[in-house]
């Protein structure tokens, strides 16, 4: 039977979401915050190593051994797998020894004194605190993400009016022109000049579809959907409010409370432990070392032959008939004892103090990126209030311009079929109303972008 192939199924409707939906879904999915989840739960995971490393170890321990040996001479052994046997065979003697050893033990080793505990700790613990702060800036970082993306989406939906308007103003403009050209009074290049206008904002018209459509592939991939999955903005472009504070205010602010600084100052601390551990390793440590266990042992001679002389001293000597036997024996005994061990490092060829001075340059070069982080702060605070500023006074020129460029088009066109003025007029006038509705939704863009720029530095919410 032919295989058939599977008919793909429809794709998913639109999802439409305004901005705070866009947020509470792309928070919840973030890839970013999914990987700063998995980074502080292996923190405590290093933790739980570094705190364990000192803790008592308990050790179960076993030995079982088997030996056999063959002899005709006299043995004497003290091999572990036999254990300390004599024999006395004779001349013509002969013995099997069997020998069955087991043991099982518990051994408990502590260190007492190691002076490497408390930094290693320490470190671990700062890089904790630096993971859960790395979390909450990166918390900050995807919002913004998620806003600036759904902005994006926002300034590209309201493009595509302002496209199509001037659209339908060249499409008359040009059956206008026709139209005159037919009764004779418009020349073969207004109808040229017409149809370039009209062609050149078909073309801005399919780089604005364009853009939605990247833009909606970009707030999608922020929030983790499938690539299947189309979205939609459903708030439309406007001014949000305004920054309500200064711009000194807004700088101590960002740097008040900013999970980024209290990384890098985490993991500043985290270096200075590493500095300690690198001193530790030229410090003494003690150890002890607790064991006891239950041994048991059997030895078999299932084969003991011997044979012996007997003789006067002043006569010749006679052997003895030989004698052929076998013996065993088994038992067990317990031991225990306890060992403490002191070790103090005399000469490591100066690793120790190279690891501190290595140490110690990493701690210098983490104050630096505190201090950098800090300007870099400061200089992205006053770009956004700067910008957020500016934009205001945009927003109110773009608008007015908007509204003086219908009306210069509307009377460009009424002088242009009266025959007043040329078609070039009507042109550079349409342009400049393009020009001035585009101008008007980029404000605006750039007004709302930069108060989640802000918010970004400051860790505010908008109302």
């Amino acid at each position: 039977m032919p295989a058939t192939a599977a008919t793909p199924g429809p794709p998913p409707a639109v999802l439409r979401l305004s901005l705070e939906q866009a947020l509470a879904l792309g928070l919840e999915r973030s890839l970013p915050l999914q990987s700063a989840a998995v980074a502080i739960e292996q923190n405590r995971s290093l933790v739980a190593l570094a705190s364990s490393a000192f803790l008592p170890k308990l050790d179960l321990l076993g030995l079982g051994t088997y030996a056999q040996v063959g002899t005709d001479i006299n043995f004497i052994s003290n091999v572990s797998t036999i254990g300390d046997l004599n024999l006395n065979l004779g001349s013509q003697g002969y013995a099997v020894v069997q020998n069955a050893f087991g043991n099982l033990a518990l051994a408990l080793s502590y260190p007492l004194i190691d002076f490497r505990r408390g930094p290693l700790r320490d470190a671990a613990r700062a890089n904790l605190a630096a993971a859960q702060s790395q979390q909450m800036e990166q918390q900050r970082i995807s919002r913004f993400a998620i806003t600036a993306a759904y902005l994006h989406l926002q300034l590209a939906d309201a493009l595509i009016p302002v496209w199509q308007r001037s659209l339908d103003v060249s499409t008359r403009l040009r059956r206008d022109v026709n139209a005159i050209r037919a009764r004779g009074l418009a020349s073969r290049s207004d109808s040229a000049q017409a149809e370039a206008l009209l062609e050149n904002d078909r073309r801005g018209l399919a780089e604005a579809e364009a853009q939605v459509e990247i833009s909606r592939s970009g707030l999608a991939r922020l929030l983790a959907l499938p690539a299947d999955q189309a979205v939609a903005a459903t708030d439309r472009l406007q001014p949000g409010p305004a920054w309500g504070q200064d711009l000194p205010s807004t700088i101590r602010r960002s740097l008040l409370d900013r999970p980024s600084l209290a990384a890098l100052e985490q993991q500043r601390q985290a270096q200075l432990a590493q500095v300690q551990l690198a001193r530790a390793a030229r410090l003494p440590s003690v150890g002890l070392l607790l064991g006891g266990g239950i041994n048991a042992n059997r030895i078999n001679l299932p084969v003991l032959s011997t044979s012996t002389t007997v003789g006067l001293s002043s006569g010749p000597s006679a052997a003895l008939p030989q004698q052929s036997a076998g013996a065993s024996q088994s038992g067990s005994f317990y031991d225990w004892g306890a060992l403490i061990s002191l070790r103090q490092p005399l000469f490591d060829g100066g690793s120790a103090r190279a690891a501190t001075a290595v140490a110690q340059r990493q701690v210098e070069q983490q104050q630096i990126a505190i201090a950098s982080a800090e300007q870099a702060i400061i200089q992205n605070v006053e770009t956004w209030w700067q910008t957020h500023r500016a934009t205001a006074a945009q927003i109110t020129a773009a608008a007015a311009a908007a509204r003086a460029g219908e009306l210069a088009v509307r009377d460009a066109e009424l002088r242009y079929r009266a025959g007043i003025s040329p078609i070039l007029e009507v042109m550079i006038t349409q342009r400049d109303l393009q020009l001035a509705r585009t101008a008007l939704a980029v404000s605006v863009h750039r007004w709302n972008l930069s108060r989640a720029g802000l918010e970004l530095e400051t860790g505010a919410t908008a109302p």
